[in-house]
């Protein structure tokens, strides 16, 4: 019993304790404390010449006493508020601003540390860093500039660069034979853009001084520039520079080629690379007079084909096939070409004329065949209507085909006889066409041997229309044939047929 009791007087002591006591908490809780923040580099003492450059690594940190840091803000040389930028980041590489026309510049970077309660560092930390601007960098693509002569589209390539950065530059910029009457802006479209290709056709080519309108990319993206100054049938000079954001400029490269004026909508293309060129063009330029045409002419008859093979593409054409030369050859409705041999720029027919052919072009193409008939990978099966040209037994020592001074070339349609002339036999080809194709002319062949020649009754065919009705490939020398009952080397019969009725050519 005593035990008993004793126990129930301890719980009721210490419940009346319990009771008794105040159980609140006195005193004043402790106000949150701004972060610290630390820059990697702090002072820079560096002389007049050893000057950094605009494009800077910063890093910094930041220190928290009761919480921890979520963020940081910098500022580049304005510090008000509105000028902090919100980063997560302890380090980046910046593009620090140089003062517009100031070689050089001390320029100040700030950051502040901002705590979990969203406590900024009020006193934060700097540094001045004292910079020297660089001159940007122009430099031409040596590969995509026009050749000596153009017409009236052509095409520029530059790149551009800067030691402080593609960031620091603003802009490039043309003029055309006159700098001080003020520059044409390209756009930089992106800030790592640093390669330009830029297009311009002149609309309007009968001025003195003719407006172009500027295209961009390889993608011949139409834009709302002109520009103004180009002088048809003269001398012109191309100008470009880069601008940075502290407007200093890189050199101003130039460029000088000459500009023809269209007057015709047929172009003859001589591709023709013999002693007699200039006798043979002659030639051919009188007989398209003698059918009323006027016409414009490109010189393309340069280049060697390496051990027979094809000639690499005319210096005279843009090595820019896609899109300068394709949409160049395009200001023509009608193309009037010859060659002395088929190992010509007849090769690149099928990437040159694109454009061309989509306008509704036609072609006319006059080439002695002097082809190899083993060949399988011929680039002229995808752009002539020739499927194959005729092979030769070489077990029975044949050697090709010939035809002879005096033989018989017979319209295979309603066209006017023609008499091969051209002294000598001359080595030829045949050729067999592609279905859909007009066979418009045979020739009179034999069989060349390596000793003598024989009969040969295989096919002739010497000139064909495509099924598209676009391009006439005619391969005996015009020059060495002759009208059939007629005198002189008047062929203005056949070219009406061929140019004309077959092709459409027609003068504006």
């Amino acid at each position: 019993m005593r035990n008993r009791l004793r126990i129930v007087t301890i719980v009721l002591i210490a419940a009346a304790l319990f009771y008794s006591c105040d159980t609140s908490l006195d005193g004043d809780l402790n106000e949150n404390q701004p972060p610290k923040t630390s820059l990697t580099v702090d002072n820079i003492q560096v002389d007049e010449e050893s000057r950094l450059s605009s494009r800077i690594d910063i890093s910094w940190w930041g220190d928290d006493p009761d919480g921890y840091i979520v963020g940081y803000e910098y500022a580049i040389s304005d510090t008000s508020e509105g000028n902090w930028t919100f980063t997560t980041q302890t380090d980046s590489t910046f593009i620090l601003p140089i003062s517009p026309g100031e070689e050089t510049d001390d320029v100040l970077f700030a950051v502040r540390a901002i705590d979990n309660e969203d406590l900024k560092d009020p006193v934060g930390a700097s540094v001045e860093f004292p910079l020297r601007n660089t001159d940007p960098v122009t430099e031409f693509n040596s590969l995509e500039l026009p050749p000596d002569t153009t017409y009236s589209l052509f095409s520029f390539g530059w790149s551009i660069d800067d030691p402080d950065g593609l960031q620091t530059l603003q802009r490039t910029e043309i003029a055309i034979n006159d700098t001080t009457n003020g520059w044409t802006e390209i756009p930089i479209e992106a800030d790592d853009q640093d390669e330009f290709f830029v297009s311009f056709d002149i609309t309007d080519a009968s001025q003195s001084e003719a407006t172009a309108q500027v295209f961009l990319g390889r993608s011949f993206r139409e834009t709302d520039i002109t520009v103004d100054g180009f002088i048809p049938d003269g001398e012109n000079t191309f100008y470009v520079r880069t601008v940075d954001l502290a407007q200093a400029q890189s050199e101003t490269l130039e460029f000088d080629w000459y500009i023809k004026r269209q007057s015709s909508n047929i172009l003859i293309l001589n591709d023709d690379a013999s002693s007699t060129s200039i006798e043979n063009l002659n030639y051919h330029m009188s007989q398209l007079e003698s059918l009323g045409f006027n016409f414009d002419v490109v010189d393309i008859s340069d280049g060697v084909g390496l051990e027979g093979g094809i000639v690499p593409l005319s210096e005279s054409f843009s090595s820019v096939i896609n899109p300068t030369l394709n949409r160049a050859l395009a200001k023509w409705d009608h193309i009037y070409h010859f060659s002395n041999n088929l190992n010509r720029n007849i090769n690149y027919g099928q990437e040159i004329f694109e454009v061309f052919f989509e306008d509704g072009g036609t072609l006319f193409t006059n080439a002695l065949i002097s082809r190899d008939a083993n060949r399988t990978d011929d680039p002229l099966y995808n752009f002539l209507a020739i499927s194959d040209f005729v092979p030769v037994n070489p077990e029975e020592a044949e050697d090709g085909f010939i035809i002879e001074n005096g033989a018989e070339v017979t319209s295979m349609h309603d066209a006017p006889d023609l008499i091969y002339n051209g002294g000598f036999s001359s080595r030829i080809w045949p050729f067999n066409s592609v279905p859909g194709s007009i066979e418009l002319y045979e020739a009179d062949l034999s069989k060349r041997l390596v000793f003598g020649q024989k009969e040969y009754s295989g096919p002739s065919t010497i000139a064909v229309l495509n099924p598209e009705r676009n391009v006439l490939f005619f391969g005996i020398d015009l020059t060495d044939l002759q009208v059939k009952d007629n005198s002189g080397q008047d062929i203005s019969p056949l070219l009406e047929e061929l140019l004309i009725n077959r092709l459409g050519f027609s003068q504006q």
